[in-house]
C-alpha cells in the first residue's frame, strides 16, 4: 500500500492525512491555534493552549492521542465518504452520514436521550477505508447539528425524550457538520487507512477480535415464541400452555418458548410465583413433551422487598451509593437494586440462584434483559470501581461463559461473545424510526460493528402504542425469514386467515434456509464476516451500493430485497455487480442493475441467488 503524506497547518490547526493525493481523513481542533513543534513521516507533535496533541506511526496505523491526561481536549475529524460502524441506534439511519448525532457520553444505553441503544461500538469507519477506534472514554458526535436543535433529557417516561425520528435527527437539509467530534480527558484514538469499507471492517475485526464458538444451531433452525408481545405482564401457568397449544394447533415450527415478565412474585428473587404458577416443572415437563425448550427473562434489578436484596445487601453485592448505601436505580418497572457485576463473588451468587432454578425446575435457559451503562449512576461505588461501559462488558462476557442457550440485548466490546445479541425493543410501526425498516438496516449497523450473531425483534414490534396489521406482519415475518433468527410472539392467526397463511409459509422458509444459514455462521468463526451483509460487499466502491439501506446479502450469494412500506406492491431493487438469478421466477439478470417497479405481491419475498 502506498505511503501516507501529512499536510500541517497552524491557524486554523489541521492534519490533512493524504494517500496518492486523495484525502483519506482531516484531523482539527477550532478553538484555538496551534504551535506545531514535530512533523515528520512517522510523528506530528503540536501545542494548544491547555493539551498537546500527538499523532504517531505505530506499525501500519497510527495513534491520535492528548495530553496531561487530566486535560479536556476536543478533537474534530473530517472523513471523506459513507459511515458505518458504531452499532445500535433508535433512528438506525443507513449509512451514517444521514443522521447528526448530538454529541453526548458514548454509554450503552436504553432508549437513549441522542438516540444511543443497547450495543454500541467505538469504532467507524468510511468506504474510502479509513477506520477510526477511540480507546478512551469519550464523549461523540457525528455530523452535528447547529447549537439551536432541541437537546433531550434522560427520562423513563416519553416526556421530554423526543420522538423516535429525532433521536438521532435526520440530516435531510445538511445541516450537519460533516464530522466526528471526540471530546475527553487523555484522548486515545486509533487510526488505520485501507481502499475501501470492506477492508476497513476486516482491521476492525482484528482490533476487537470475534466469536469462536456458535450458538446452538437449534437457535438458528426454528422460530422463538416469547409471551411478551402478546401478553405483556398478564401471563400465568394456564396462559403459557395454552400459548404453546395454540402455536401446534396453528402448525408453526418453534423451538423456545421463552416466559417474559412476569412470572416471579419480586423482581429480583429467582422463584416462580405460586399464585400464577403453581407447579413449574409439570409446566416445564409438559412443554418439553411437546418439544420446546424453555427460557426465562431475568434482568440485574431487585426490588427492594425482595428477599435477594436483603441477601444481597448483606454480601455486599449490590451497587451502593457514596454512603455506602444499595442504590435505588431507576428502570422501567420502577426502582430496584442493581447487581454489582463487577464483584466476582455476585456474579457467582447470581449465576448459581439461576443453575439451581434450572435444576428445581428443568428450564433451558434465560433471556438476559438490560445490563446497559445508564443504569449505573456516575457516582456509584462498586466493588471493582468500574466505568459506565464496563458494567455492560463484564455482565454480557459473565452470561456469555456460561450460558450458549440465551440472548443478550446490551454489549460492548463483546464481539468474541459466542451468543445471541437482540435488538432493542421494536415500536409497531414501518419506518427507520424503530420501526419494521429499522429491523433491516439495525442488522447490518450490527453486522459491521462485529456482531455477527443478531436476533431481531419479535415479528410486528411490540405493540405498546400502536397495532399491527395483517400487512405488517406479513412483511415483517418475510423481512426476518432469511436473517440468522426469527422470534414471534404476537400471533399471526390474530391477523387473519391470509396473515396465518402467508407467514407460516415464510417461518417455514426459515427453516428451510437454516442449513445454509448455520453454515454461513460457521464461516463466520473464522473470518469474522457477518452473516447479514450490505450488498456493497462485492463492489465496495459502488456508490448505489453503498447506500442502499433497504437489501441485504445473506452470505455472499443470497440476495434479500424485503418490502418495508406500508400498500406496496412493487419495489425498485439494486442488483450489484455478477449474475443474479430471481428466486421465484429463474429469470438471470446481469448486475449491475436497477429493476424498476420489480413485482412484489403481498405473499412473495424477492429473493435473488447469485450465480457464476
Amino acid at each position: 500500500m502506498n505511503p501516507l503524506q501529512f499536510e500541517t497547518t497552524a491557524s486554523p490547526f489541521s492534519i490533512s492525512i493524504k494517500r496518492n493525493k486523495e484525502v483519506m481523513a482531516t484531523i482539527k481542533h477550532d478553538t484555538s491555534p496551534a504551535i506545531v513543534i514535530t512533523s515528520n513521516e512517522t510523528s506530528i507533535t503540536a501545542l494548544f493552549p491547555s493539551f498537546s496533541l500527538n499523532l504517531i506511526q505505530i506499525g501500519e496505523n497510527w495513534k491520535l492521542t492528548t495530553s496531561p491526561e487530566e486535560a479536556n481536549a476536543e478533537i474534530l475529524i473530517d472523513v471523506p465518504g459513507y459511515w458505518y460502524g458504531h452499532g445500535e441506534l433508535i433512528h438506525q439511519n443507513w449509512p451514517l452520514n444521514k443522521i447528526m448525532l448530538q454529541s453526548a457520553p458514548l454509554i450503552t444505553f436504553d432508549n437513549g436521550p441522542t438516540g444511543l441503544s443497547g450495543v454500541m461500538s467505538p469504532a467507524w469507519f468510511s468506504s474510502n477505508g479509513t477506520l477510526l477506534i477511540a480507546d478512551s472514554p469519550i464523549e461523540l458526535g457525528i455530523n452535528q447539528p447547529p447549537k439551536d436543535y432541541p437537546k433531550f433529557k434522560w427520562t423513563f417516561v416519553t416526556e421530554g425524550r423526543g420522538a423516535f425520528s429525532d433521536r438521532p435527527f435526520l440530516d435531510d437539509d445538511h445541516l450537519g457538520d460533516g464530522l466526528f467530534s471526540f471530546r475527553g480527558k487523555g484522548l486515545d484514538l486509533s487510526l488505520s487507512f485501507t481502499n475501501n469499507a470492506v477492508e476497513a471492517f476486516h482491521d476492525l475485526v482484528k482490533k476487537f477480535g470475534h466469536p469462536s464458538n456458535l450458538p446452538p444451531e437449534s437457535l438458528f433452525e426454528k422460530p422463538t415464541w416469547t409471551t411478551w408481545a402478546r401478553y405483556k405482564t398478564a401471563i400465568n401457568q394456564d396462559v403459557v400452555l395454552e400459548y404453546a397449544a395454540d402455536i401446534i394447533r396453528h402448525n408453526y415450527p418453534f423451538n423456545i418458548l421463552e416466559i417474559d415478565d412476569r412470572w416471579q412474585v419480586y423482581y429480583g428473587d429467582l422463584s416462580f410465583d405460586p399464585n400464577l404458577f403453581p407447579n413449574p416443572k409439570e409446566m416445564v415437563d409438559k412443554l418439553h413433551s411437546q418439544g420446546f425448550k424453555v427460557t426465562l427473562w431475568v434482568i440485574p434489578f431487585l426490588d427492594p422487598r425482595s428477599f435477594a436484596f436483603s441477601e444481597g445487601e448483606s454480601k455486599g453485592y449490590l451497587v451502593c451509593n457514596p454512603n455506602g448505601v444499595p442504590y435505588l436505580v431507576d428502570w422501567w418497572q420502577g426502582k430496584g437494586g442493581l447487581l454489582d457485576v463487577s464483584n466476582p463473588a455476585a456474579l457467582d451468587w447470581f449465576f448459581d440462584r439461576l443453575t439451581k432454578l434450572q435444576n428445581s425446575t428443568g428450564v433451558d435457559g434465560y433471556k438476559f434483559d438490560a445490563g446497559e451503562a445508564c443504569f449505573l449512576p456516575s457516582d456509584a461505588v462498586t466493588f471493582g470501581m468500574i466505568s459506565s461501559n464496563d458494567y455492560t462488558h463484564i455482565y454480557v462476557d459473565a452470561i456469555a461463559k456460561r450460558f450458549q442457550f440465551t440472548e443478550v440485548r446490551s454489549g460492548w466490546n463483546n464481539q468474541k461473545a459466542g451468543i445471541f445479541f437482540r435488538q432493542w425493543d421494536k415500536t409497531t410501526s414501518w419506518g427507520l424510526d424503530n420501526g419494521l425498516h429499522s429491523v433491516l438496516t439495525g442488522i447490518l449497523a450490527l453486522g459491521l460493528a462485529g456482531y455477527p450473531f443478531v436476533l431481531a425483534d419479535m415479528v410486528g414490534g411490540n405493540e405498546y402504542d400502536e397495532k399491527a396489521s395483517p400487512e405488517m406482519m406479513i412483511r415483517w415475518t418475510q423481512l426476518n425469514a432469511l436473517l440468522p433468527s426469527l422470534q414471534f410472539s404476537l400471533a399471526p392467526w390474530d391477523y387473519g386467515k391470509e396473515c396465518e397463511e402467508i407467514c407460516r409459509r415464510y417461518a417455514a422458509m426459515h427453516v428451510e434456509f437454516s442449513p445454509k444459514i448455520i453454515d454461513i455462521a460457521k464461516s463466520s468463526l473464522i473470518t469474522g464476516i457477518p452473516i447479514i451483509r450490505p450488498i456493497f460487499w462485492h463492489s465496495p466502491h459502488d456508490e448505489k451500493a453503498l447506500l442502499c439501506d433497504d437489501e441485504f446479502l445473506l452470505g455472499n450469494e443470497i440476495l434479500v430485497a424485503p418490502v418495508v412500506t406500508p400498500n406496496t406492491l412493487e419495489r425498485d431493487i439494486y442488483l450489484p455487480i455478477g449474475n443474479w438469478q430471481d428466486y421465484w421466477t429463474h429469470h438471470i439478470f446481469a448486475g449491475p442493475i436497477n429493476l424498476e417497479n420489480y413485482p412484489a405481491p403481498l405473499q412473495v419475498l424477492p429473493i435473488f441467488i447469485r450465480i457464476e
